[in-house]
């Protein structure tokens, strides 16, 4: 039991981050809006107890747009201390708040190699709401809420919506540095898992960053120029998808840690290609709710690779906020 909450717990937070666009290149930017297009290929592994081999092919994209973006000045002038700062600090108030709508549709293929029908078509459909706004200490505070359909060709008919919230807040240190934290949730057909979460950005010296969201991912990105991105790091996978078991509609979950090396160039100002080759040290292959019969697979090493495109429009919520700070 211990086991499997300590597996769901994982999932439930990556599944979260994941739906959310709640990424390490997306906190740098300050949720830039975006089109990010990606293909990923688990290459082939045996079964660890069965005969088999499985695979998994993806084509994920997900959309990041403006809503409704709002910026107010208010001046009272506060002569408690006449210290220059804090006159300025007190008596200027810059109101920001802007809201983001997601949407992300991703393709997936996998091959359980010991089944009858070994080739697996997933759906998944994710629409949510994304918001920020700058607190009075001028702070970041997020907010997000999701529904997803996850689900196999096979049992789209009777799919289960699953829910997905969070809400945190960003501190900047400068251009550079920063930390987050905040609570996520998710409710995945019948689990509700509330999963905290701690992150941030560090940079080590001119050309080195240290980001890190505990407890799913950590990385050390390389910047020599404006271009070029270099990113190593280690973290965990998963899903949970609704897939066709025995003429019965059960869940299917997946789970894996893997460490990456992942290559971006920014082609122009607002298109930006990327390629990750990685290695899954560790996955699994688990039906829930079967009644007995032996569910759990282990699943030997594979190497991955994975290619993609972003395409960047609009200007960052910070941005945003300097652009507007200087207007008034």
């Amino acid at each position: 039991m211990a086991y499997r909450l300590i597996c769901f717990f994982i999932i439930a937070l990556f599944s979260v981050s994941q739906a959310q666009t709640f990424e390490v290149d997306q906190i740098e930017q300050l949720f830039r809006p975006r089109i990010r297009v990606e293909s990923k290929y688990i290459l082939d592994a045996n079964f660890k107890d069965t005969s088999g081999v499985f695979n998994q092919k993806e084509i994920n994209s997900v959309f990041t747009f403006p809503i409704k973006t709002k910026f107010k000045t208010e001046v009272e002038l506060d002569l408690s201390s006449l210290k220059l700062k804090d006159i300025i600090n007190k008596s200027v108030r810059f109101k920001a708040s802007q809201t983001l709508g997601v949407f992300r549709l991703t393709g997936r293929q996998i091959n359980i190699g010991f089944d009858t029908l070994p080739q697996k078509n997933i759906l998944n459909a994710t629409a949510g709401l994304m918001g920020l706004r700058l607190s009075r200490k001028y702070r970041v505070q997020f907010y997000s809420a999701t529904v997803t359909i996850a689900e196999q060709d096979k049992t789209i008919n009777n799919s289960v919506p699953r829910f997905s919230a969070l809400i945190g807040q960003l501190h900047l240190r400068g251009f550079k540095r920063n930390y987050f934290y905040g609570i996520a949730a998710t409710y995945s057909d019948g689990l509700l898992i509330p999963s905290p979460f701690f992150g941030g950005s560090e940079p080590i010296g001119k050309k080195f960053i240290f980001n890190y969201t505990l407890p799913v991912q950590i990385n050390l990105q390389y910047k020599d120029n404006k271009k070029t991105l270099v990113t190593v790091g280690v973290g965990f996978d998963g899903y949970r998808n609704g897939i066709l078991y025995l003429t019965k509609r059960k869940n299917l979950n997946y789970y894996a840690g893997l460490t990456y090396a992942n290559f971006r160039y920014k082609l122009s100002k607002s298109l930006v290609a990327r390629v990750e080759c990685g290695y899954v040290f560790y996955q699994n292959l688990q039906y829930t709710k079967t009644d007995g019969v032996p569910t759990k697979f282990g699943i030997n090493s594979s190497p991955y690779v994975q290619i993609g495109f972003s395409v960047l429009f609009g200007k960052t919520f910070w941005e945003k906020v300097f652009e507007n700070v200087i207007k008034n």
